[in-house]
């Protein structure tokens, strides 16, 4: 799902300074500096205006924000119940006065990837419809170039490598959000699943490829997954408890 807006005309990504004020920096914030920036972790406060509204359109009235991740010059991941949202504005994004937003259901992530270079990174999404890239093929390969542009792609947010360790807590709760959404898609049935890709292919969320892909990705887990280990067991048990 994407939206782009052209009609806000605030500079959100143009800087994440709020004020310049004296105090102990929030948790997640990185490194103290004059000015106080917004945290990298939190809830939806951390989020600039034209994300926040970005965000108000992508949700459903019956959803709720678990936490936010804040990347870099205008991008955000942002945790619901049952999926995330990545969500992107401005010029880096290709969206110059507007916003858009992509959705990834927890139960079809195949991956999560942090990587790094000198003073950049990024973190990428993989499931059927976003497939994650080749570690050794891209290893030399930054945040930009001419074969990928991470500040473009819906499946990636671009970080600074010095913030990186802020992300290790709030990705471990995606994983294990993850990991509990994927045991209950095993207990739920192969036909509920396919029922689901369906919906989301007629409603034209997934294109005859990626439907394809997502029904083929089903069969081969049903195929080759093990029964829930232990730690998957607490992982769903966590899950439904919170």
């Amino acid at each position: 799902m994407t939206t782009d807006l052209g009609n806000t005309t605030d500079l959100d990504n143009a800087a994440d300074l709020d004020n310049a004020t004296e105090g102990p920096e929030p948790d997640g914030a990185g490194p103290r500096t004059l000015f106080r920036r917004r945290p990298l972790v939190g809830g939806v406060e951390i989020l600039g205006s034209r994300l926040t509204r970005e965000l108000a359109r992508s949700m459903r009235d019956d959803e709720t924000v678990r936490l936010c991740l804040r990347g870099d010059l205008g991008h955000a991941l942002v945790c619901l119940d049952d999926r995330l949202l990545i969500l992107k504005a401005g010029f880096h994004a290709g969206t110059t006065f507007g916003s858009m937003s992509a959705t990834m259901y927890y139960r079809d992530v195949t991956g999560i990837q942090v990587r790094t270079h000198l003073l950049s990174g990024w973190i990428e999404i993989s499931s059927p419809s976003f497939q994650g890239s080749d570690a050794k093929r891209n290893r030399m390969v930054g945040p930009r170039s001419r074969e990928r542009d991470v500040y473009k792609l819906p499946n990636c947010v671009p970080i600074q490598r010095r913030h990186a360790a802020s992300y290790a807590e709030p990705l471990a709760e995606l994983r294990q959000l993850v990991s509990a959404n994927k045991i209950e898609a095993r207990e739920g049935g192969v036909v509920d699943e396919l029922e689901r890709l369906s919906a989301l292919h007629r409603e034209g969320l997934l294109s005859k490829k990626e439907f394809a892909a997502a029904k083929a990705h089903v069969f081969a887990a049903v195929s080759s997954e093990p029964p829930p280990s232990a730690s998957a067991e607490q992982a769903r048990s966590s899950h439904r408890a919170a």
